[in-house]
Parts: structure tokens; C-alpha cells; sequence
């Protein structure tokens, strides 16, 4: 197959909507004519835009997958990820010996703008960090920031030493994104700095083009980039009214694949899949401060038994998909445990424990197709218990808003990232000790309920290194969630990604994501 192109007409409106107006930004063009060699893949890989997910910088980027895969694709971090583990990024090696880890930085590792990236600037980024916390943050805030303290060896070795290694921890020192001291040191409110350099990062492409108005980017292969080679020289996010006929007509090259059209699109032997098995998810809020009668157990269970979860599965994710574990870790995960409390759909004994209590609440959920459709079950289901519902729709980043500030009732919320593994999440989520300490979906946990021993659990995997152990202690917090439901996990979706493999094909998952649009692998030649 032939890449696909826009006709000249579309080509060019394209263009001056999405690319022409913004400064420092070439029009990307095409053409059936032979180009000239070039050491990348292919030209361009153009994905479906149309939301602002933020500027792509540690400060200003929405919080959610997309947001950060954009700010580091831009802002390199130590470490990367692949398949089978940890791989190097910015640093060519690194070493651990007790609490100290030692990372070495590639000696040609610059910054976008050409200056020299040394280990003084991840020392003034871990300092940097610890005063102002990025929306990403690994390192975690004030008493609980990871780093006890550094040493700066050389101009590209240093020894960053952490008050207390666990399991997850060379992950967490590999994954913050190095900010250019230079830019930086002079800089005290990175939450609104739009100043020269905000969007100058140290990763394999440069922010070329950005439009919050219509979710545009554009993105550009860097030509200093110290480690490997760019499989594209143009990353684009567009805006596409409708994403399945774009990827049609060749104007995107990967897009998701609605599973009622599968059999349609894999007839097509040009056509692979990347599967992302029960990786999103919804679960629904209870702000107990606010409704303090269900911290009754009694009612959290009659609540779940109200519930069609199997319904959402089969009207809203068309049956590609599961109904949610009560102990949250999605089935087919290596840390999911089967004997976790089932909760059936029961409308009698559901309306048997609620109606007639005069119960009436607010349930918060985003304003796309899905989420309404979503929480109109659930509406359907509490109502029919006996609880008046009103459902308030915003948009995502309104009910995040929201929800991190504890402005909700009930609420629902919808993301990525369930098949990650391991499933730390599980401690952000269910530790009294970690939750609420990010903006991210993974910290929105059950605002005035506290439980001691889920919180022992969540902490003790960060422990334990044996791999099997860590399973059982993951699989024990799973029981006990689903015994005391601080949560309502409602069901999760497979969803697919399509491509053709005779343009490009090396969008990759890795061992803990599988989201491969957002995976800087899939941008890099391998």
C-alpha cells in the first residue's frame, strides 16, 4: 500500500488551520514523488489532535496520559522503558549499591537549545523539584520526597542517594524529566512561566507547534539527540472531526478501532492491531465527607449490587471488555487475584437496603459520549434503588479539577493505565499515605475514608523485591478493597489501535504501559 495523502485542495486548508499560523512551524507537504534520503523511518507520523492537553512542559501539561506523553517527547528523563525493563535514556549506565544510585549521562547530551546537559543540571532539577513538584512527579513532595541528598562526581556522573529504597525506586529516579538550569535557576513561578525557553527540554523532539485552541502539535526530531537515531522527522497531532475516516483517507496513521468494525479493517492484511487488554477503566468516587452515611458497609454493598456493570460492558464498550474487579487490578493482569468478593447485579437487594432512605446526590462525570453513557446507567440503576441522582457533566479537565479539590458527591472517572504493571497505582490510590499527593486519575482516591491495614499493604509491596511476595501482598490489598469497597470499580475496556505495517511499524507497548501511542519507543528507530 501507498502512503495515503490529502488532496492538494484539503492539504493546503489543512495546513493554514492546524499548522500555517503558528511561528517557527514548516508545512509539512506531500508527495508520490521519491524523496530524498533522509535517516529517519518516514517524513511524518500524524496522530488525531483536537484536544489541549497543555503546553508540553512539566509545569503546564494536563495532568492525564496524553498531556505527559507529549511534555516527554520533549523533556528527557534518566531512564527509559522498553519490553523487558529499565533501559538508558539520558544516561548511558547506571549502578545501585544500597540507597545509592549512580547514573552516567551521555557525554554528548544537550539541551534543545545546544547547551551542554551536565549532571549539575539534574542536581538543580532535583533541588528544583523538591521546591516546586511538577505535574509529573515521581520524586513525591516534602517529607516524602524521595531524595535524601546527591553528589555531584564529574560533569556527567552523579550518586543520588534516597532516604529509603523500595522496590519501585530506580524506576521513580529514572522517570523525572531534566530541566536546563540555565533556563530555570532564575524562574520562581514555573506554574506560569510562557517566558524564553519554557519549552526548551533535553528530549528527541522539539515542540515546534502548539494550539491550545484546536489541540494542535507538532513535534520535530531533534538533530543533537544524544542516544539513537528518530524514526520520524515530524510527530503531528491534528485536529479530525471524525478519526476513522481521517485514518481512511490517510490524513492520520494510527487511530482506534472500533470493535464492531474489526473483522471489516483486519480483513486487510496491511492492517495490525496493538491490543490494550482491560486498560481503561471507570470507577466512581463516593466523597464520604460530603455523603457520610455510606461509610455504612451495608450501603457501599447494596450500592454496588444497584449497579448494571455487565451493561456498560455490552452497550457502551460493545462487549470489548470486562465488569471491574471489586479489588480494582483488571483480570489477565500477573497481579490480579480471582478470590476477590463478587458483587452481582441484585436491583431488589439493592432497593431492599436503600429505598425509602430519601437519599438524593450529585453524580460528577465528564461531559464525552462514553462517560454520559456510562453514568446514565449508573443513574438508571440508583434511582431504581431509591436514590434521586442528578448527573453533572463537565468537561474532563473540569470533573478532574473537581474532583481533585473534593467538589463532588459521587463521581465518575475514566482512565488509562489499569494494565500497568506492576500495578502501583494500587498504593496512590488506597494508601492514606500516598493518595491525594498528584493530580493524575491514579491519586483520586476515597476522600474521609481511611483504612489502616489497606494502607500497610499498599505500602509494603514498595518493600518487598521478590516478585512473587509482591504479587501476594498486592493480591491481599486487592481482597480486602473489595471486602471494604472504599471505591466502586464500575468495568474496563480493551480497546485496539490500528495501523498499516507498509508505512511504518514500530508503535510498541512496554512492560508496564500499553498505551504505544504514548510510548517515546514508538517515536525511535529500534
Amino acid at each position: 500500500m501507498k502512503r495515503h495523502f490529502l488532496t492538494p485542495a484539503a492539504m493546503l486548508l489543512s495546513a493554514t488551520l492546524v499548522f500555517g499560523a503558528l511561528s517557527g512551524c514548516a508545512v509539512p507537504t506531500a508527495s508520490d514523488t521519491p524523496q530524498a534520503a533522509t535517516p529517519y523511518t518516514v517524513e511524518a507520523l500524524r496522530l488525531e489532535g483536537g484536544t489541549d492537553y497543555g503546553a508540553p512542559n512539566p509545569y503546564l501539561h494536563n495532568s492525564r496520559g496524553p498531556g505527559t506523553a507529549k511534555m516527554r517527547l520533549v523533556y528527557g528523563s534518566l531512564l527509559e522503558k522498553d519490553e523487558q525493563g529499565d533501559v538508558p535514556w539520558l544516561a548511558q549506565s547506571w549502578s545501585i549499591d544500597g540507597n545509592d544510585y549512580t547514573f552516567t549521562l551521555f557525554e554528548n547530551a544537550s539541551f534543545q537549545d545546544e547547551t551542554p546537559l551536565t549532571a549539575e543540571d539534574v542536581a538543580f532539577t532535583l533541588d528544583y523539584y523538591k521546591e516546586y513538584p511538577p505535574v509529573s512527579n515521581s520524586l513525591g513532595t516534602g517529607s516524602d520526597y524521595l531524595v535524601d541528598h546527591y553528589t555531584v562526581t564529574d560533569e556527567h556522573t552523579i550518586t543520588i542517594t534516597v532516604s529509603e529504597a523500595t522496590a519501585d525506586t530506580l524506576s521513580s529516579l529514572g522517570s523525572f524529566v531534566i530541566l536546563p538550569k540555565h533556563i530555570w535557576e532564575n524562574v520562581d513561578d514555573p506554574y506560569s512561566y510562557t517566558g524564553d525557553g519554557y519549552l526548551v527540554g533535553s528530549g528527541a523532539y522539539t515542540c515546534t507547534a502548539y494550539d491550545g485552541a484546536t489541540g494542535s502539535y507538532e513535534f520535530t526530531a531533534y538533530d543533537g539527540w544524544c542516544n539513537g537515531t528518530q524514526a520520524t522527522e515530524r510527530i503531528q497531532f491534528v485536529p479530525v472531526s471524525d478519526p476513522l475516516l481521517a485514518f481512511d483517507r490517510g490524513e492520520i496513521d494510527i487511530t482506534s478501532l472500533p470493535v464492531d468494525l474489526m473483522d471489516t479493517y483486519t480483513s486487510d492484511p496491511t492492517i495490525a492491531l496493538v491490543e490494550k487488554a482491560n486498560d481503561y477503566g471507570y470507577k466512581m468516587l463516593i466523597n464520604y465527607e460530603r455523603c457520610p452515611d455510606f461509610l455504612d458497609l451495608t450501603l457501599r454493598q447494596a450500592v454496588y449490587a444497584a449497579l448494571d456493570r455487565q451493561s456498560v460492558v455490552d452497550n457502551v464498550f460493545r462487549g470489548a471488555g470486562t465488569v471491574g474487579s471489586a479489588g480494582y487490578v483488571p483480570s489477565g493482569s500477573l497481579f490480579y487475584n480471582d478470590q476477590v468478593v463478587q458483587y452481582p447485579y441484585d436491583p431488589e437487594a439493592a432497593k431492599a437496603v436503600l429505598g425509602g432512605k430519601g437519599y438524593s446526590v450529585t453524580l460528577l462525570c465528564s461531559d464525552s459520549g462514553d462517560d454520559l453513557a456510562v453514568a446514565e446507567i449508573l443513574k438508571n440503576g440508583l434511582t431504581a434503588a431509591g436514590v434521586e441522582v442528578t448527573v453533572q457533566a463537565l468537561d474532563s479537565a473540569s470533573r478532574d479539577a473537581k474532583v481533585n479539590e473534593g467538589d463532588y458527591e459521587f463521581a465518575l472517572v475514566g482512565n488509562g493505565g489499569w494494565g500497568n504493571n506492576p500495578p502501583t497505582y494500587m498504593r496512590t490510590l488506597f494508601s492514606d499515605k500516598a493518595k491525594f499527593t498528584g493530580t493524575s486519575p491514579h491519586y483520586m482516591g476515597a476522600i474521609g475514608y481511611t483504612n489502616d491495614e489497606m494502607t500497610a499493604l499498599a505500602e509494603a509491596q514498595m518493600y518487598e523485591t521478590d516478585f512473587d511476595a509482591r504479587v501476594d501482598l498486592f493480591q491481599q490489598l486487592e481482597l480486602l478493597v473489595s471486602q471494604e469497597i472504599p471505591l466502586f470499580v464500575i468495568a474496563n475496556q480493551s480497546t485496539y489501535s490500528m495501523y498499516h505495517t507498509d508505512y511504518y511499524d514500530g508503535w510498541m507497548k512496554t512492560y508496564a504501559y500499553q498505551q504505544a501511542e504514548q510510548n517515546r519507543l514508538s517515536y525511535m528507530a529500534r
